[in-house]
C-alpha cells in the first residue's frame, strides 16, 4: 500500500505524534481532534470540558508544535483551525451530510459539503449518505452538482 495519509488521535500525546513525523516517510500525518459524534455532553465527560472550542484549539496547537501535516475536525472547527496553523495544515472533514439527508444518525456536528468547502476543508469524509443510498452513484452525482 502506499497510502497519501495516514491518521493518529492527537490525545494519543506529544511522544505519538512526534514519532509519527518522524516515521511518516511520503505519507502525510493527520491528527484527529474531536469525533464528530461527540456533543458537548460527551465532550464534558471524557476530556473534562464542554467547550468544544477550546478542546479542538489545543489540540491543534499541539499538531501544528508536533510538525503534522493536518487535522481532521468537524466542519464546526475549521475556522479554528485555518487561524491557528496559518492556513499551513490540511482540513479533513468529516461529519459532511447533503442537504437532502435526513436521517438521524451518531454525527453531531455536520454541515452541508458546500458549507464545508466555503469555510476552507481540504477533503470531505462523506460515508452513509453516500453508503446508505439506494443509488451511490446518483448520491455522489448529487453531492457534486450541490457545491458547484
Amino acid at each position: 500500500l502506499n497510502p497519501y495519509f495516514t491518521t493518529i488521535h492527537l490525545s494519543g500525546g506529544d511522544n505519538m505524534q512526534e514519532i509519527a513525523v518522524l516515521n511518516k516517510k511520503n505519507i502525510k500525518i493527520l491528527g484527529v481532534s474531536i469525533l464528530t459524534s461527540i456533543d458537548k455532553e460527551q465532550a464534558k465527560k471524557y476530556y473534562n470540558s464542554d467547550n468544544l472550542n477550546n478542546l479542538v484549539k489545543n489540540f491543534v496547537n499541539y499538531a501544528a508544535k508536533n510538525k503534522l501535516d493536518g487535522v481532521v475536525c468537524s466542519p464546526h472547527e475549521i475556522n479554528i483551525v485555518k487561524k491557528l496553523s496559518l492556513n499551513d495544515m490540511i482540513i479533513v472533514t468529516p461529519g459532511i451530510r447533503p442537504e437532502n439527508y435526513k436521517e438521524t444518525d451518531d454525527q453531531k456536528r455536520f454541515m452541508t459539503p458546500k458549507q464545508a468547502i466555503k469555510l476552507g476543508a481540504d477533503y470531505l469524509v462523506i460515508g452513509r449518505p453516500i453508503t446508505k443510498s439506494p443509488d451511490p452513484l446518483n448520491e455522489i452525482i448529487n453531492i457534486n452538482s450541490s457545491i458547484e
